[in-house]
């Protein structure tokens, strides 16, 4: 599975300076998460900027050049471990980005003729690369024709989840206007594959003047840190760093 991590603040400033102690241990899990690293953020002339590369994060000095030299409001960041069969390409590297969104996944949805299915019903663009993920973000773009983030992402989740299987539909988005982090992860496919539910849990920390958003991996004890639950969304306003949180629509298996 990939990792996650998230981070806005009240200004543009350093991004190693909003993450504090959490970059490294982030940087970290790429032992195990090796199979790409990407960030997107907004710089400080407000566009949306983009650096991925389908390598471990640990030992690229293109990642450690990319998180040094950002100097952004919000971010998000991605360590990708691929799915089975999934290739190595930066391509198929988060986070995917369109226009003035970008958006980052962590779990898997099969098979691809029920995510295809899904897609064609809702006429999403055609994605340039061979992952669920960036179907997903292709759905999810597709719905914010129509209505807001929020919706747009619970309308995508309940359409996967009532569609086709699935591990988890994590997901980090950044807009102009802000960050949202959902989680949702079917605990019967989890405990059937052996995985540590805690695997999918999502944190956040507001404090200081800036949000964090975190996969697990590292200590993000409480009450400074706060567990995103299962079927959450979180969203947080660039203007205000005001985090709402929001409950998902009750479709699929999210106990």
């Amino acid at each position: 599975m990939c990792r996650l991590l998230a981070a806005v603040s009240p200004t543009a400033q350093p991004l190693t300076a909003t993450l504090g102690q959490e970059l490294t241990p982030f940087r970290e899990l790429a032992r195990v998460h090796c199979d790409g690293w990407g960030i997107a953020f907004w710089d400080d002339q407000d566009n949306l900027e983009v650096a991925k590369a389908p390598e471990a994060a640990l030992d690229s000095a293109a990642f450690a050049q990319a998180v040094d030299t950002a100097t952004t409001d919000a971010a998000i960041l991605h360590l990708r471990k691929a799915s089975a069969g999934m290739a190595n390409l930066e391509q198929n590297t988060h986070p995917f980005v369109a226009g003035s969104m970008a958006f980052a996944h962590n779990g898997w949805v099969h098979p691809a003729e029920a995510v295809e299915e899904v897609l064609r019903s809702h006429q999403t663009p055609a994605p340039s690369g061979d992952t669920d993920s960036e179907r997903y973000f292709a759905l999810v773009r597709s719905f914010m024709s129509e209505c807001g983030p929020v919706e747009a992402l619970d309308r995508a989740i309940c359409a996967l989840a009532g569609g086709a299987q699935y591990l988890s539909l994590n997901c980090l988005l950044l807009t102009h206007d802000g960050l949202y982090a959902a989680t949702r992860w079917n605990a019967a496919a989890v405990a059937a594959k052996g995985d540590d539910p805690d695997t999918f849990t999502l944190r956040f920390r507001a404090r200081a003047g800036s949000v964090l958003v975190a996969s697990s991996g590292w200590e993000q004890a409480a009450p400074d840190w706060e567990v995103l639950g299962n079927g959450q969304l979180l969203e947080v306003p660039r203007h205000t760093l005001r985090p709402t949180v929001h409950r998902l629509s009750a479709i699929g298996d999210h106990g």
